[in-house]
């Protein structure tokens, strides 16, 4: 069965982000560093574009999950993006398997059932097109909530930031995160898109100039 998660996000400029770091860090907070790949899958090996559902295989802390995101639309709002997750823990074999060779239907089935049916969407063989990279920076900073996530990201010849919450009290921690912002001078580049968009987006643009050349 799927987890349903709901998670503030805000994308930052380079300055913004390490402005939120540095005050964050400077009021002693309890950190926490991860870095962690992402693999990024498409159903089409000539037109890459982000599915009805997102699929990505994650490389963190020594292991693999391959995970499926379905959004709900219906209860997405301004601040906060919800969405049916599916997780499967995976060996580093099945992993590599398929980075390389591909995701197929059958797999995914076995993996996480008729998702099809359950929500409504095709679902198709999928290929990996690339990887992001992330360091992610946690920050405990009210103990009766989960921990504040900045993430650095390095995909495709750029870089990005973010502040990603995930968490169910979203209408206390958005007051916390527009205090914070005000105090700081800090306005958010843009609320709510995912790092797999954020990928495809730029693999498209790639690909384009190069059709353009």
């Amino acid at each position: 069965m799927p987890q349903v998660e709901t998670e503030l996000k805000f994308l930052l400029e380079r300055e913004a982000y390490y402005s939120l770091y540095r005050y964050l860090k400077l009021k002693g907070y309890r950190l926490h560093l991860t870095r962690q790949v992402n693999y990024y899958f498409a159903a089409s090996r000539t037109s890459p574009a982000l599915h009805l559902a997102s699929t990505r295989i994650r490389y963190v802390r020594g292991r693999y999950e391959l995970t499926c995101k379905i959004p709900i639309n219906e209860t997405t709002g301004d601040e906060a993006q919800n969405c049916y997750e599916y997780n499967a823990d995976i060996s580093c074999e099945k992993a590599f398997q398929y980075i390389n060779q591909g995701l197929s239907v059958q797999a995914q089935r076995r993996l996480f059932g008729n998702m099809d049916q359950a929500h409504g969407i095709p679902m198709a063989d999928l290929h990996c097109f690339g990887h992001l990279r992330t360091a992610r920076f946690a920050f405990s900073i009210r103990k009766d909530l989960p921990a504040l996530l900045l993430d650095s990201n390095a995909y495709l010849g750029t870089f990005d930031y973010e502040l990603e919450w995930e968490l169910k009290q979203i209408e206390t921690a958005n007051k916390l995160l527009q205090s914070l912002f005000r105090e700081l001078g800090i306005q958010p580049v843009h609320q709510k898109i995912p790092k797999v968009k954020r990928f495809f987006d730029r693999l498209t643009a790639i690909n384009l100039s190069k059709n353009n050349i």
